[in-house]
């Protein structure tokens, strides 16, 4: 355990179940999950001391009830300390997760609660504690009298996402996968004179795909790294230009994304040092000083301008986005995040 990790001594050992993959799929890299929870706990227990149960890879190829029993059969004999689940549908029994509270202290780790509140207030119930990365849903869960919710932002794995000092070439980059929003936002830059060279899975036959590596070192050789919504729009422009597709139809269909949050990727871009121009949300406030430590735009329409005006002026880039990377250095690291998680858990 490294020394700069602060948690209570009698904490000695973790279990997590989560995914390893991103969704399951070996070829597609390890999740997201599994980069800024497993390997950022590990830091903080040591390697050895931080067992992990591939939920995921075992209900595909067993089936729901085989791994449920395999889970509970892997509790009892590792019995950790804490058991952590990053879950994803409903691949466990409720009465397996109310049995393992009689060998180890639970907690589920909700990403996307402000838009999956049914799905939260379902499960929630079987944890001995849960976590949000949302203050405001946290706010929400406190006043409701749920005294077991903890606030766990994001943050960023300070292993992974980090300042390289490498030559910038790119003007404006875009790192994310492809939404009918977000190609609606890159095609209405194009028409202002703004070429914005896109990264990520979906576009053009994912072959803007690039790996984590890859994506640092994106963040630290763009001038302008904008973090675009992934949410919905009731602009009649965007709509309009979804609908001329089949894809994009269908993302509309499947979309459940119905709010905005603070996401992991407003804390990876600051932890690499780049100028991070972004959507606003409520909360980003919180965690970052807006203008000063990170830049936002409020209104697509406004977009092409404000990126205008930050390409013109390198002293104002400069200055925030050293800002916004030692706010990140200081607070946002998910080692600290989930330090913090665990001292909330044993009332250090």
């Amino acid at each position: 355990m490294k020394a700069n990790y602060s948690i209570p001594s009698n904490v000695k050992k973790a279990a997590l179940v989560l995914m390893q993959y991103d969704y399951g799929v070996k070829e597609r890299g390890y999740s997201f999950e599994y980069i800024n929870v497993y390997q950022p706990m590990c830091d903080i227990l040591g390697e050895e001391n931080v067992i992990l149960f591939d939920f995921y890879d075992l209900y595909k190829s067993k089936g729901k009830d085989y791994m449920n029993q395999q889970l509970l059969e892997f509790i009892k004999s590792e019995k950790p300390d804490f058991t952590l689940f990053c879950l994803f549908e409903n691949e466990f029994n409720e009465n397996t997760i109310n049995e393992l509270k009689n060998y180890t202290t639970t907690i589920a780790y909700f990403f996307d609660d402000p838009w999956r509140k049914k799905f939260v207030k379902h499960w929630i119930k079987y944890f001995h504690f849960f976590s949000t990365p949302d203050y405001y849903m946290y706010k929400s869960y406190i006043a409701d009298g749920l005294n077991n919710a903890i606030l766990s932002p994001f943050g960023f794995n300070e292993n992974v996402y980090f300042k390289k000092e490498l030559p910038q070439k790119y003007e404006v980059s875009f790192v994310g996968g492809y939404s009918p929003l977000r190609k609606w936002i890159i095609e209405y830059l194009a028409k202002e004179n703004i070429s914005v060279k896109v990264f990520g899975r979906g576009w053009n036959n994912d072959k803007a795909f690039i790996s984590q590596e890859e994506m640092v070192n994106v963040f630290n050789q763009s001038i302008i790294n904008l973090n675009l919504s992934n949410g919905t729009s009731k602009d009649i422009g965007m709509f309009a230009s979804s609908i001329k597709s089949l894809k994009g139809i269908k993302h509309i269909l499947l979309n459940r994304k119905n709010k905005e949050q603070v996401k992991g990727r407003h804390f990876e871009i600051n932890a690499c040092g780049g100028f991070q121009l972004s959507y606003f949300v409520p909360g980003l406030n919180l965690v970052y000083e807006i203008d000063k430590e990170i830049a936002v735009y409020e209104d697509i329409y406004n977009l092409a301008d404000e990126i205008k005006l930050f390409l013109k002026n390198e002293s104002m880039r400069t200055e925030i986005a050293l800002n916004g990377y030692d706010r990140s250095i200081k607070e946002h690291s998910a080692q600290k995040y989930l330090c913090n998680l665990i001292n909330c858990m044993f009332n250090k």
